[in-house]
């Protein structure tokens, strides 16, 4: 019909649960969403007007495949989010003119080794590392150093996969093997290992500043409980920093997305302070984080957006900076539930769960009859729970009490 405006069109990379927020986000803002994803039956999907069945970490296919649809139908910007795919996401960007990192990179933010190596070089401060190119060279780390703990992992790896806390009491064939064995392309990275505070960071970079939104202290109270795998139990906003120690942090941040070569985008940060009181960078990723830290505890705690800000950025349209800056100031945790491997034979308590204070999400991975394996990795847990409040004491309290609602009961 004449004067008729076809909606802007937004591919999103991936269409699991938790991409399924930009699905809403993007059809809430009148757009036309392209899903892609190798389960025909992903969740993303009931909310996309098209899909493509491909895997979101084969770059060739997805570019393949974007480029031919373009053929009938413009894409106007492509995203991810909780998903490390941003060398596909560049791909399809770069092969289509679209607002993307470069290719150079992404290829940085997806090989632990190249990303660290450009730190070195602009002296962004991070934890020593090698590349671990046999047993013998992991050994000889041992040998120089025999009273150091260091972190193993793949350097393509993610959802702590293959991500093990060594010393010199531990096995190193078992680890080099276990730890290689979840990589995909078999190279191995070796870190030493910072006692110190573990955060999570999701920042926006935008005309050469760094707007991070929130900063999330990582609950690794579990680090005897699982060792040498390495597991999360979750995060709570606001960590405990002083406003000198959140300005050295976002200015690291900034030198590392500049050393990386990101200087418009999202950055989502790994950091951990050391003994000093100094934050060094652990890893940075060029996309929205997983674990619903975009999605819910951010504008729960903070009120920033950061998934429809991914979006404008994608579409190349203007930043409201205003849109990055706190609009209040409040708490929010996560945590998980660890089970026993096993079947699980029952769950109950969800309809107390429901009634939990500050409830504001919750989910399970796995349903009766299902398999809960040994907690190794992420993907292992049981499921998750998100409560919000007023300060970090009421909501760490009320994970707490939500957490206590839910009996599994596993027969081994």
């Amino acid at each position: 019909m004449e004067g008729c405006t076809l909606p802007r069109t937004l591919m999103i990379v991936g269409a699991g649960a938790e991409q399924v927020p930009a699905y809403i986000a993007a059809k809430k803002r009148g757009l036309m969403v392209v899903g892609t994803d190798l389960n025909p039956n992903a969740p993303g999907f009931a909310y996309a007007d098209h899909r493509i069945l491909v895997s979101t970490r084969d770059a060739d296919a997805t570019e393949t495949e974007a480029v031919k649809f373009c053929r009938t139908t413009p894409i106007h910007g492509v995203m991810t989010i909780a998903n490390d795919v941003p060398y596909t996401v560049a791909r399809v960007a770069n092969a289509i003119g679209l607002p993307s990192i470069s290719l150079d990179a992404a290829k940085c933010v997806t090989d632990k080794q190249l990303m660290k190596e450009r730190f070195k070089e602009n002296e962004v401060a991070c934890p020593w590392f090698s590349e671990v190119e046999s047993l013998d060279s992991l050994r000889k780390h041992f040998d120089a150093k025999p009273s150091q703990s260091f972190v193993l992992k793949p350097v393509d790896g993610r959802g702590a996969r293959g991500v093990l806390l060594i010393n010199d009491e531990i096995d190193l064939e078992w680890a080099f093997t276990d730890s290689k064995r979840w990589g995909d392309c078999g190279r191995l990275i070796l870190e030493e290992f910072i006692q110190g505070l573990q955060l999570s960071t999701e920042s926006f970079i935008h005309q050469g500043e760094c707007y991070t939104a929130a900063i999330a202290e990582r609950n690794y109270s579990r680090l005897e409980q699982f060792a040498p795998n390495i597991i999360e139990d979750g995060g709570t906003i606001p960590a405990l920093l002083s406003a000198d120690l959140k300005s050295k942090i976002n200015n690291l941040i900034l030198q590392g997305a500049r050393a990386l070569g990101i200087h418009d985008g999202i950055v989502k940060g790994d950091i951990v302070v050391d003994g000093n009181g100094e934050p060094l960078i652990i890893e940075l990723a060029a996309r929205l984080s997983g674990g619903w830290f975009a999605t819910h505890q951010i504008p729960a705690a903070t009120g920033i957006d950061l998934v429809d800000a991914v979006i404008t950025f994608s579409l190349g349209e203007k930043i409201d900076v205003k849109s990055l800056l706190p609009s209040k100031d409040r708490a929010t945790a996560i945590r998980y539930w660890f089970p026993p491997s096993g079947r699980i034979r029952n769950i109950s308590g969800e309809a107390d769960l429901k009634k939990s204070p500050g409830l504001l999400a919750f989910g399970f991975f796995r349903n009766v009859g299902d398999i809960q394996p040994e907690i190794k990795t992420h993907p292992d847990r049981f499921g998750y729970v998100i409560v919000e409040g007023g300060n970090r004491d009421e909501v760490i309290s009320r994970a707490n009490i939500a957490l206590a609602c839910i009996k599994l009961e596993v027969h081994s």
